[in-house]
């Protein structure tokens, strides 16, 4: 169960961003609300192009100049990020909220030493001396496990594994003491021994530290393993949210049954085939009226092609957008 008593530190109210490209406007993220509490492993998930992605990027007022923010408020202990000052945004960045990208190989630069990429965010937000900030990069690299700190703080990127470069990143992140933590899907690149062990790495760090993460992914599996909440996006909405074990065992989206439906499990039979989810996410350039969801849907009614559907509250802590759901709802009052 949620802990209302917990401290929320982010909250994000009806956030909409869109592209625009000669061809027009691409909808990519459409109204979204969630709370994020002190502590707190939030997991989004959805396929490419669902805007988890894009949305947590605008946390951090990282969209392109192609985009824009449509309407809505991301509130960080109360304060709105949307209208943070140049200053304001430097201070928060990388300082109070730290962000793991993608891919280690091109986040970090080749051209510099792990070292020196870990002294300018120090140098940045801290009044350490280049004694305090030596021994505080040693420090950050054993606490994510990279073993001999000393030698291997001096060699550069190429020199590390993709799960080692994923370490030095979250040592980067971490080097501040971040109070949030997005992880934009940290475990892609990696094989799935090193994602287990990506993942037990967060989450002894968020123990010790106390930070709250958000664990962008489109791999259900991944989140089972670390979040306490997850919100379900596809086509840039909400389209199902609760706590992990809703998810996993009360869930009743359509989509969110598909997605767990194609990921492999280790007791089903050798025979047995994943079932994909049939067609296409849809051009968001062509938004069309209803759920977007129902031209993939096997149960989709009528309703569903000529009415978006509202948010069906289950209880306090789960909450769906489908009709289905609605009517269900409505039999069993």
């Amino acid at each position: 169960m949620e802990d209302k008593n917990q401290e929320v530190i982010l909250e994000m109210k009806d956030l909409s961003i869109s592209f625009f490209n000669k061809s027009g406007e691409i909808q990519a993220v459409r109204g979204i609300n969630y709370t994020l509490h002190k502590g707190e492993v939030l997991g989004i998930v959805g396929e490419s192009g669902s805007g988890k992605s894009v949305s947590s990027h605008g946390i951090l007022r990282l969209t392109p100049d192609t985009g824009k923010v449509k309407t809505g408020e991301i509130l960080f202990h109360g304060k709105d990020i949307l209208k943070m000052n140049k200053k304001e945004l430097q201070e928060l960045r990388g300082n109070k909220i730290a962000m793991i990208f993608q891919d280690p190989m091109t986040s970090l630069d080749p051209l510099f030493t792990v070292e020196y990429q870990l002294n300018e965010s120090l140098k940045k937000h801290t009044n350490l001396d280049a004694v305090a900030r030596k021994a505080r990069m040693i420090e950050l690299l054993t606490l994510v496990g990279i073993n001999q700190p000393e030698r291997r703080i001096k060699q550069y990127p190429y020199e590390f594994s993709g799960g080692m470069r994923q370490r030095v990143m979250i040592a980067m992140a971490l080097s501040c003491d971040p109070e949030l933590l997005i992880a934009d899907e940290p475990t892609t690149a990696l094989d799935v021994t090193i994602q287990a062990q990506i993942v037990e790495l967060l989450k002894e760090l968020k123990d010790k530290l106390g930070m709250a993460i958000i664990f962008i992914t489109h791999d259900l599996g991944v989140v089972s393993e670390i979040c306490d909440k997850i919100i379900v996006m596809y086509a840039g909405k909400v389209v199902e949210e609760g706590m992990s074990r809703q998810i996993f065992y009360e869930r009743c989206h359509p989509y969110t049954e598909g997605l767990l439906a194609s990921v492999p499990k280790l007791d089903s039979d050798v025979s047995e085939k994943l079932k994909p989810i049939k067609g296409n996410p849809p051009d968001m350039s062509a938004v069309k009226p209803g759920c977007a969801f129902a031209p993939r849907c096997s149960c989709a009614m009528k309703i569903c092609v000529r009415e978006e559907p509202p948010e069906c509250e289950l209880d306090e802590t789960h909450k769906a957008s489908c009709w289905q759901v609605i009517k269900k709802a409505m039999q069993n009052t």
